[in-house]
């Protein structure tokens, strides 16, 4: 039976980029700086503000319009290129209309450097758009120029750590998550990524990273979710019930969850009780067509055939191409005199 290893990709970098450490821009303010806008609508500074406001609040595409405006300004800007290209980055994750935002992105990223190669932003930023692309080679290079010229950037040695990750060079890739950490002690997803890793290389250093990452997050369902599956994988069975119970506290409904405890109390040899978890199970998720053969499993093992019967069918009707019930239930009606 299939057990879930959910992992987490951060494919962004924290909106500290935006405003170049400026004082965050209150409403009255930007009221007042449109205002002004309004008077002078070639002042860039005061567009530039009001972009810093608008991306520090999600507002990609209101950022935009006042860059349009910047780049007929100054074309050449690379602080206007920039900005643009990570609002067209930014759009172009959840906007998968006609518009190919992530080839605009690229444009301007390109730009802003043409115009600018120290701006170790925007190479970190087109660093970031190749690994958006899979493009995790250029990534690196363009992480390690960046990097080169401003190295406190936890969030770009993240990024790079990942990078490494999906070229499967792991030890680089630990290196990189714990620079990371090295610069921001509170950053989570470094601590998520190195414990991944470390659990993929099957490294008791994972229990240490998730444990660092709750003392950031207690409640953080990822990681109480692959804390309990390290767990399970190395047999430390109370551990890892403890574990997603935890879970189940903070996240009620997660089948996920539900199923990995059935799964335990199977190895355990407790199927009455695994029967029950696995239809808890099913009611979190009501298309969980593996928690069906699964508990199917149970039953026939307690002899409820006629209950197995129904759990098999219910998963090869949910997932027509599901070997393993498919197979369960050739084998039950083959062997029950029933069927015969």
């Amino acid at each position: 039976m299939r057990i879930y290893l959910l992992s987490i990709v951060f494919l962004f970098l924290v909106s500290c980029r935006t405003n170049d450490n400026k004082e965050n821009i209150s409403k009255s303010e930007i009221t007042l700086l449109s205002e002004e806008i309004i008077k002078n609508p070639n002042d860039i500074n005061a567009l530039l503000d009001r972009v810093d406001y608008n991306l520090e609040k999600g507002k990609y595409e209101s950022a935009l319009f006042d860059l349009q405006q910047c780049l007929l300004l100054d074309s050449l800007n690379s602080k206007c290129n920039y900005l643009a290209s990570l609002s067209y980055f930014e759009i172009s994750k959840y906007d998968k209309t006609k518009v190919d935002y992530g080839k605009l992105a690229l444009k301007h990223i390109r730009n802003s450097i043409k115009n600018n190669e120290k701006n170790y932003l925007a190479l970190a930023l087109y660093g970031e758009i190749n690994v958006a692309y899979a493009r995790y080679k250029e990534a690196i290079d363009f992480f390690n120029k960046s990097l080169e010229i401003e190295y406190n950037q936890y969030e770009t040695h993240h990024l790079m750590g990942y990078a490494f990750k999906k070229l499967d060079q792991l030890d680089v890739a630990v290196n990189c998550f714990q620079n990371s950490i090295n610069i921001n002690p509170d950053y989570l997803q470094s601590y998520i990524e190195a414990a991944l890793v470390y659990q993929l290389k099957n490294d008791t250093l994972a229990e240490t990273f998730y444990k660092n990452a709750l003392k950031i997050d207690s409640s953080n369902i990822i990681v109480l979710y692959n804390l309990g599956l390290y767990y399970q994988n190395n047999q430390f069975y109370n551990d890892a019930l403890d574990t997603y119970n935890e879970l189940l506290e903070n996240d009620a409904f997660n089948s996920n969850a539900h199923y990995n405890i059935g799964f335990i109390h199977m190895e355990l040899g407790l199927f009455d009780i695994a029967v029950n978890n696995f239809a808890d199970a099913i009611y979190s998720n009501s298309v969980f067509y593996e928690a069906y053969y699964a508990r199917g499993v149970c039953f026939e093992t307690l002899g409820n055939i006629a209950q197995a019967e129904v759990d098999y069918a219910r998963a090869i009707e949910i997932n027509p191409e599901y070997v393993y019930a498919i197979d369960a239930l050739d084998n039950l009606r083959t062997n029950n005199i029933k069927y015969k």
